[in-house]
């Protein structure tokens, strides 16, 4: 019993639930799916450089899909109906509030949209994730307007890059590699599909490293009010590990490029410099 007039708090919600360990069984599955599939897809003479380009995309294709595309469906139709006397609107994110009125989710100041509204096994997903980062859980529109771009773009770039990969491996569906007018075991990217491939890799790379600067520079500049950083397993596990692979992964796919690009024009530069001595 407490003293009168003392005041009683609840206990912290627990670190760890079986929301958090399926969470983190289902992202550990989607790696494992892409890892085998992209053994499969990709004949065993494929560099392993390459098989690691097709699992990195593959994953970032399932994630983009599964993931973040479920965080759009609750962003856009999962709701709670405040009363109809209420004023209150939604919770955009600031920027996207101007001096002559508060912003309303779609113009709905009746509605709160967002995975918080929902007890679905995907929302509850997004509403363990908001534990770490709290715009995840209803409609943050800077969040919503990147996850538009990823999901839609980003996502399928991703599976044609899977697709463009396949193909330079497998002559009877493309031209592979190392195939040229004439043969050139270090000229990679001498067929027009290998020349679309890296270009899209780049793009893409681009676009994911952009889309993480995006969705945590408003953070940054506002007091980080929405990220749990006081938290080791938010901070390093959820903020700091699981976005710094949507970093390190497409920085690495850009060191990749770059060396086929730097590689293709070296080759030219070379051609042109032996067919010039010809000529005089």
């Amino acid at each position: 019993m407490t003293s009168e007039g003392s005041i009683t708090s609840s206990p912290p919600p627990p670190l760890t639930t079986l929301v958090t360990v399926l969470s983190l069984l289902f992202s550990v599955f989607i790696f494992v799916a892409a890892i085998r599939l992209s053994q499969h897809l990709l004949p065993r003479s494929a560099p392993r450089r390459y098989l690691y380009l097709h699992t990195w995309h593959l994953f970032d294709f399932l994630i983009h899909i599964v993931f973040e595309g479920s965080f759009l469906y609750h962003s856009f139709f999962t709701y709670t109906a405040l009363p109809p006397a209420s004023s209150s609107g939604d919770y955009p994110h600031p920027a996207s509030i101007t001096t002559a009125s508060k912003a309303a989710f779609l113009g709905y100041t009746n509605r709160r949209y967002g995975a918080a509204h929902s007890t679905f096994p995907t929302a509850l997903l997004w509403q363990e994730y908001a534990r770490a980062d709290g715009r995840w859980a209803n409609t943050d529109t800077n969040i919503i307007s990147i996850e538009l771009l990823t999901v839609f773009i980003a996502g399928p770039l991703a599976l044609y890059i899977c697709y463009l990969l396949q193909r330079q491996q497998h002559p009877a569906h493309g031209e592979p590699f190392n195939t040229t007018t004439t043969p050139d075991p270090s000229n990679k990217i001498s067929s027009p599909s290998a020349a679309e491939l890296w270009f899209l890799i780049i793009i893409l790379a681009t676009g994911e490293i952009y889309g993480g600067f995006m969705t945590f520079a408003p953070e940054w500049m506002s007091g980080n009010a929405n990220l749990s950083t006081g938290n080791w397993m938010y901070l390093w596990l959820y903020l700091v590990f699981f976005n710094g692979i949507w970093v390190v992964m497409p920085g690495w796919c850009l060191w990749i490029a770059w060396g086929e690009v730097k590689q293709a024009f070296d080759k030219r530069t070379e051609r042109a410099d032996v067919e010039g001595k010809k000529t005089r």
